[in-house]
């Protein structure tokens, strides 16, 4: 065998593993939204309600509409409503902003960070059952790889 066919045999296993790869994030991505949105059905929230209340979980003092939009990452004509929904449930709730008394802020209610403290110790148990599978080596593995996928996505693009 050549030194060129020993570059293209090594081209296209890394191309399958590329492949492979893609194909098993992909499958997982998918997979994992389904059964959240399965799971938050549970609780009589939608996917956008649960990205919402997560925000809010993150910023003690609330949002403006705009900024729980972006930090939500849903669309800006959107966020009424969903917060609407949420304060009707008594997981959210809107006060004056009293920087700005023209528009109101979005918090998150003690029984919205209950609920949501519950939703994450369900999703937890499972990855926990998941690991206790796994030797010390295999979970310090993962999580390295896991990492370094995550940080080579949040990457900037580069110009090729």
């Amino acid at each position: 065998m050549s030194a060129m066919d020993v570059q293209q045999t090594k081209q296209l296993a890394e191309r399958d593993l590329a492949a492979e790869v893609d194909r098993l994030t992909l499958q997982m991505a998918w997979f994992l939204h389904r059964r959240q949105a399965q799971k938050l059905r549970d609780y009589e929230l939608t996917v956008p309600q649960f990205m919402v209340l997560r925000a809010l979980q993150r910023q003690e003092e609330g949002y403006t509409m705009s900024q729980l939009a972006e930090e939500a990452m849903q669309v800006p004509a959107t966020v009424t409503g969903i917060v609407d929904r949420l304060e009707t449930q008594g997981l959210a709730l809107r006060d004056r902003n009293p920087q700005d008394r023209r528009s109101t802020l979005a918090r998150i209610t003690a029984t919205g960070r209950t609920l949501l403290d519950q939703i994450d110790g369900e999703r937890r148990a499972k990855i926990e059952e998941f690991l206790g599978s796994l030797a010390l080596i295999e979970r310090e593995h993962l999580l390295w790889s896991l990492r370094l996928y995550v940080d080579t996505l949040l990457e900037p693009q580069r110009s090729p």
